[in-house]
């Protein structure tokens, strides 16, 4: 984008609310930020664009997806949005027919908590749809995996396997494994026998994924994908198709790798860039693996799954810190979010700017709010979960539910917020976790869930922008719309905060650039 001057509409910097209503860009660079740049003399030789009363942000970044596994479902059946077992099932049966004998049948998005008649699956649902072929399916929060004989079989996974630490192996009434391995600790070994897609192949997959990001306004995220992606993002930053500016978040499994790399805090490149370790404490409330004070409802004595003791978590705590690195911690019950806080009060100090993260947080005691403030921890939230989630947490949760998604409490108590999407567990939309984040139920419905713990859309852009920098230490270069930072932005039909909550969903991207370049404009917009 060589010298160009948008004008005629508001521009939302993000810096303390400061609204402009001009943008210089030469090249990949903003130049200059103003009220009526277009009759200065300094840009008589730009080439001028009048917004006519759209609405200029920065690019939004989703704070935590799982881009690259999202891209690899394109190519999967998808099971999102079934209703019942038996349309999984034919949705299974009909994907199958499509492969060779030999070949996985890979998918995910069953969810049967939202089914009308609840069904667990088991491996000889799943047997009599897969003619064969070893089959992984993941649940939607995908934190539970349903796979059938041919692959237990595989895998070696019998009566006698005891349940890993961590994990849980759910078994039939004769103790025969039903087909459901519980968190990582059970199926990870399980899914890294799935053959893996040639680089060619992913990167079809990878540039559908792109066109959908750029249509929803996504410049950057932040990637809790497996080494698998990471070795992926560097193919493609070396042939300059990355499309896209990630921060990666490699589990820490791998931390031994980068020991022995020595790689550390920050290295990379403006488009690819290691930013800290993904550490997990707990399960999911889908699952009932979240890990809580209290049982889940309807339960005898299930308080979910403790992944990582809290001595566990406190050593690959120091080991990256020996590092540089801070960590991005999933923690979903109150019991797990509690324990990470415990870990982090008494982690070595980290150099400025590197701040720990706890990702989730969906179920919080409020008393721990004030130790998220003290200790500078960033609470990466996704306001989608909130709105899917509602059924969940008065079934499982009850009372407690008045303790989930505390958007408000926590940003009125000045905790740094970040917010994404878990894509493909949600959708990849910004806009759709801002209404989301306002509304606080499901689109379209008339419910009520502690709507005071709703965050209106200003906050919630910020959280998607700014917040996603500062969650990352680049708050100095990223995030916001200001002179030397990277041209980087989205162009709305309006200012969503201008917008009622329920309509964001509907609110079409016009044109999102990024790095001075136009990936995605509609036929109205000519830059």
């Amino acid at each position: 984008m060589r010298k160009t001057l948008l004008y005629g509409g508001p521009v939302l910097t993000q810096v303390n609310g400061l609204v402009a209503n001009a943008i210089a860009i030469d090249r990949n660079r903003i130049v200059a930020v103003g009220w009526d740049l277009q009759h200065a003399p300094a840009y008589k030789s730009f080439a001028k664009f009048n917004l006519r009363g759209k609405c200029l942000i920065p690019g939004l970044v989703d704070a935590h997806a799982h881009l690259y596994y999202w891209a690899l479902t394109l190519g999967r059946v998808d099971l999102h949005g079934c209703a019942s077992m038996d349309q999984c099932l034919k949705r299974i049966a009909a994907f199958a027919a499509t492969l060779p004998k030999s070949e996985w049948v890979v998918g995910t998005g069953y969810q049967p908590n939202d089914f009308k008649k609840q069904i667990e699956p088991d491996r000889y649902m799943l047997d009599r749809v897969t003619g064969g072929r070893p089959a992984f399916i993941f649940s939607k929060d995908e934190h539970t995996a349903w796979v059938n004989t041919r692959t237990l079989e595989r895998a070696g996974i019998t009566r006698r396997t005891p349940d890993p630490a961590g994990g849980r192996i759910e078994r039939l009434p004769n103790g025969d494994p039903s087909g459901l391995l519980r968190e990582g600790p059970a199926f990870a070994s399980v899914y890294r026998m799935i053959p893996v897609k040639t680089f060619t192949q992913t990167s079809r997959l990878w540039r559908r994924a792109l066109d959908l990001a750029w249509k929803k306004g996504v410049t950057g995220v932040h990637s809790f994908d497996g080494p698998d992606a990471f070795s992926f993002f560097e193919r493609l930053t070396e042939q300059n198709k990355l499309g896209l500016r990630i921060n990666v978040y490699p589990r820490v499994e791998h931390i031994h790798e980068l020991e022995q790399a020595r790689v550390q805090y920050g290295q990379g490149t403006d488009f690819l860039r290691l930013a800290g370790i993904k550490i997990f404490a707990d399960g999911s409330l889908g699952s009932r693996t979240a890990l809580c004070f209290d049982p889940y409802k309807g339960t005898k004595g299930n308080y979910g799954i403790e992944t990582t003791t809290k001595k566990e978590m406190t050593a690959q705590v120091k080991r990256a810190a020996r590092l540089g690195f801070p960590c991005a911690i999933h923690a979903i019950g109150d019991l797990a979010v509690s324990n990470v806080l415990d870990v982090l009060q008494a982690a070595p100090k980290l150099p400025s700017k590197r701040r720990h993260r706890i990702e989730h947080v969906q179920l919080i005691r409020r008393r721990d709010i004030a130790r998220f403030k003290r200790l500078g921890v960033v609470a990466s939230m996704q306001p989608s979960h909130c709105a899917a989630d509602v059924a969940m947490v008065r079934k499982y949760w009850g009372a407690r539910g008045r303790d989930a998604y505390l958007f408000s409490s926590l940003h009125s108590a000045g905790v740094p917020l970040t917010f994404g999407s878990d894509c493909p567990i949600e959708p990849l939309d910004p806009l759709a976790g801002i209404a989301a984040a306002a509304r606080r139920v499901p689109r379209n419905s008339r419910d009520h869930f502690y709507p005071k713990e709703s965050l209106i859309a200003n906050h919630s852009l910020f959280a998607f922008t700014a917040g996603v920098a500062f969650a990352s230490g680049e708050e100095d270069s990223r995030g916001y719309l200001l002179p030397g930072y990277p041209a980087d932005f989205v162009i709305l039909p309006a200012d969503p905060a201008s917008v009622p909550p329920g309509r964001l969903y509907d609110m079409k991207v016009l044109a999102t650039v990024i790095d001075g370049v136009t990936v995605y404009a509609d036929s109205s917009i000519r830059l």
